[in-house]
C-alpha cells in the first residue's frame, strides 16, 4: 500500500502544479453534448474521493460493507452538483487536498483489513481492491482531463 500512496501523492502533486492555473472560461465547456467538461471531470474524481473515503475507513471497522451503486448515478451527480458554475482552481485544490488524506489512509491502512469487501449492485470487491481500482480510476480520468483540454483548446 505505501507504493501505491506514494504513487499517488506525486500523481497529484504533478497533475495540480501543471494544471492549477487552467484557464476557468476553457473548464466550463463541454467539447461535446455528452462530454464532461474539465470542471464536471475534476467534480466526478472529487466524488470518487469521496465515496472512496467512505470505503476505506469503513472497511477497516466491518469485514463486510453495503453501499448503494455510485456508477448507476454518477451522471446525476455531476449534473446536481452544477461544477461549471464553480472555479477550476477551487475545485483543483478540493480534488488536491483531499488525494492527501486519501494517500495518507492508504498509507496507514490495517492490512489486516485488506480482505473485508464492499457490496455494491451485485460486486463484492475487498478493501485491495478498492484502494489499486481508485488509482487505476484516477489515473484515466487525469488521461480524459488531457485529452478534453486539447479539444477546448482549439
Amino acid at each position: 500500500m505505501q507504493d501505491i500512496s506514494n504513487d499517488l501523492n506525486k500523481t497529484v502533486e504533478t497533475f495540480y502544479k501543471k494544471y492549477k492555473n487552467t484557464d476557468d472560461k476553457k473548464a466550463s465547456i463541454r467539447p461535446e453534448a455528452n462530454e464532461w467538461s474539465l470542471k464536471e471531470i475534476m467534480g466526478h474524481l472529487i466524488n470518487s474521493a469521496s465515496n472512496n473515503h467512505q470505503r476505506f475507513i469503513g472497511l477497516q471497522f466491518v469485514t463486510e460493507m453495503t453501499l448503494p451503486e455510485y456508477q448507476k448515478y454518477q451522471i446525476d451527480w455531476i449534473g446536481v452538483e452544477k461544477m461549471n458554475d464553480l472555479r477550476i482552481s477551487d475545485l483543483l485544490l478540493l480534488w488536491k487536498q483531499y488525494n492527501i488524506l486519501i494517500a495518507h489512509i492508504i498509507e496507514t491502512v490495517n492490512k489486516e483489513k485488506l480482505g473485508n469487501y464492499l457490496l455494491s449492485g451485485d460486486k463484492k470487491m475487498a478493501l485491495e481492491f478498492l484502494i489499486t481500482d481508485y488509482f487505476r480510476h484516477l489515473k484515466d480520468h487525469l488521461v480524459q482531463f488531457e485529452q478534453t483540454l486539447a479539444k477546448v483548446k482549439k
